[in-house]
């Protein structure tokens, strides 16, 4: 049998473990899921438009949380929509203006994301009473904080039905990553993709 020295074999597999190690990292998720629900009333329902909105006094990151949850929506074959594309700040959004936008895109569900804390700091809800779809104009912190001084965050995804505005699924996740809102926001959508389908949703 025919003998290779140890740096040739070390050279031939060496390609091979990076491969694999790149696909490990590719696939390593920066959310934990905390607990999730779903409403028996809306087994089986099927929906065909989903509006997004993100719940967060920076506009800025709003925007870019909601528009890279679309593309990852869209990519994976569901109809999705950025609420800020018409409804520009959601702070001083009224109950009407929500409803409106959702009716004018023809959304028939509502997916909100909105922050339960960061780092050990919980986030105020007062005022949440008021809102339609998980929406409120007295949220602290943005859905995906980007302050620089901590990287633990807990967020709460709720997905509505727009017409009765139930709630049909909920979810608490965890990341340990909340300085990269973009990453987040990708494994975000990654995650909601498998458990709406999981579901029969879409």
């Amino acid at each position: 049998m025919k003998r290779y020295p140890v740096g040739q074999i070390a050279r031939l597999f060496l390609p091979c473990l990076l491969a694999a190690g790149l696909l490990l990292l590719s696939g390593c998720s920066s959310i934990k899921v905390v607990e999730s629900w779903n409403s028996p009333s809306f087994q089986g329902h099927r929906y065909h438009k989903l509006m997004i909105v993100a719940i967060a006094h920076d506009e800025n990151l709003r925007e870019m949380a909601e528009n890279i949850l679309v593309q990852e929506f869209r990519r994976g074959g569901v109809a999705a929509v950025a609420s800020h594309t018409i409804v520009k700040e959601i702070d001083n959004a009224r109950r009407e203006d929500i409803v409106a936008a959702v009716r004018s895109v023809e959304a028939d569900v509502v997916l909100s994301i909105r922050p339960v804390s960061k780092g050990s700091t919980k986030v105020t809800q007062d005022g949440q009473s008021g809102g339609i779809y998980g929406t409120s104009t007295n949220v602290g912190g943005g859905a995906l904080p980007g302050a620089r001084s901590y990287s633990l965050a807990t967020l709460q995804a709720n997905l509505y039905d727009s017409a009765t505005a139930a709630l049909i699924w909920s979810a608490t996740v965890t990341t340990y990553d909340a300085e990269d809102a973009a990453r987040v926001s990708r494994d975000l959508a990654r995650f909601f993709l498998e458990s709406i389908r999981k579901e029969g949703y879409f």
